[in-house]
């Protein structure tokens, strides 16, 4: 009997080392990155990047991730009107989103740059100043933030030889809490830069069929 299942047990290695070698394995993926960048400027704006397509001749676009740097830079101020003291917070901060040809969302990130004030009862002078006031320039923050895709939708979409254009919102979404009787100013800039990552590796290739007469060639 010992004869019969050493066969036996060859035979399945056999078949085994067939299959793989008939079928069609991924490789291990390949990566390409570009970057793009948009300058400061005082928010609201709209504007756009663009990148180059994913290549197919370098083989099948497997996945795309994208991170979106968001900077935010400013003045922030504000004045206590009320008739007690407070802590005053201030949140100096621009909401980016970078998007897709049709505008939409692909990543958005929110730089804050945040300050926190105890006042007392408004010192009656409104000058962002004094005992119920602060005023803070030069004020920045930076945020990053990263997500990726393997929707076939957007495969088809950021597959070609050319290239594709997003656009990139900044809005200016500072605010400020703390006071029931509150004055706050705020003039908010900001700037962008973006890196768009394309995952591939070969192509799939349709798996042959196994059969007896092909595993009988590895005996020969």
């Amino acid at each position: 009997m010992a004869p019969v299942r050493l066969h036996s047990v060859m035979l399945s290695g056999v078949i085994v080392a067939a299959v793989l070698a008939l079928c069609a394995c991924p490789a291990l993926a390949d990566s390409v990155t570009y970057s793009a960048s948009l300058p400061l400027a005082t928010t609201n704006w709209a504007s756009s990047m663009s990148f180059p397509q994913f290549d197919p001749a370098l083989g099948c676009l497997d996945s795309i991730c994208f991170s979106l740097d968001g900077h935010v830079e400013g003045v922030a101020k504000f004045e206590s009107l009320d008739a007690a003291a407070a802590t005053v917070t201030m949140n100096l901060q621009a909401t980016l989103t970078l998007q897709r040809p049709d505008a939409s969302t692909l990543v958005v990130t929110i730089p804050v740059a945040q300050t926190m004030d105890n006042v007392t009862a408004f010192d009656g002078t409104i000058d962002f100043g004094g005992t119920s006031g602060r005023t803070y320039e030069g004020l920045s923050a930076n945020k990053v933030e990263d997500a990726c895709t393997s929707a076939p939708g957007d495969i088809t979409l950021f597959t070609g030889t050319g290239n594709i254009v997003l656009p990139v919102v900044a809005t200016g979404s500072s605010n400020g809490s703390g006071a029931g009787n509150l004055i706050l100013q705020f003039n908010t800039s900001a700037s962008s830069g973006a890196q768009v990552t394309y995952f591939y590796g070969d192509c799939p290739v349709p798996a042959r069929p196994v059969t007896w007469g092909s595993i009988k060639t590895l005996y020969r």
